[in-house]
């Protein structure tokens, strides 16, 4: 988690991600202060989500529109780039400006949102009086890995892993070279 906290530019970590059942890696952001109410009314970014089991596939999202339950997410969605993500080291990009969040891996762009608009959910209170609330604000990194949970729906992913799979993971390290942040003047 970063000490520092920014509100647009572009954000970029160059990774190599982990493989294994039920191993969630992230890269993301979140407020520096709840200025608009609980998780989510306040905002996430996620600059990259991927699961263990799906070495080639990642997604980029934010979350907000009210605190929970009311918040809604956009994003990506699920994003065959081509690429093992765990074999190498590939650059995990965010633009983030005032009216649009654009996504990237490699340089190449793969998803954009619009955030000039009201992002109020339309369910339970509006926590938001202006456009672009509320990514608007200081958002500060946080880079993990999870490890199960609401990311792997039983349905499609089978029941949690177990103790004993866990110590078969072919590679549960996320491994960093670097994170950087560029701003304009």
């Amino acid at each position: 988690t970063s000490k520092k906290s920014w509100t647009f530019g572009k954000f970029e970590a160059r990774a190599k991600l982990p493989k294994g059942k039920n191993l969630w890696p992230a890269i993301w952001m979140m407020p520096k202060a709840s200025v608009y109410g609980g998780w989510a009314a306040s905002g996430e970014i996620d600059i990259m989500e991927a699961r263990g089991e799906r070495p080639r596939i990642t997604q980029g999202t934010i979350h907000y529109g009210g605190s929970w339950p009311n918040n809604v997410w956009h994003g990506s969605g699920e994003k065959d780039l081509g690429k093992d993500f765990t074999a190498d080291y590939h650059t995990f990009a965010l633009e983030w400006e005032k009216n649009e969040i654009r996504w990237y891996v490699d340089g190449a762009q793969y998803h954009s949102e619009n955030i000039n608009k009201n992002m109020w959910s339309h369910k339970g209170t509006n926590p938001y009086n202006h456009n672009g609330a509320p990514f608007d604000q200081d958002f500060f990194w946080i880079l993990n890995i999870a490890v199960g949970g609401n990311f792997f729906p039983a349905a499609q992913y089978g029941p949690q892993v177990t103790p004993d799979e866990a110590r078969k993971w072919e590679k549960p390290t996320m491994e960093i070279d670097y994170v950087r942040v560029y701003q304009q003047k």
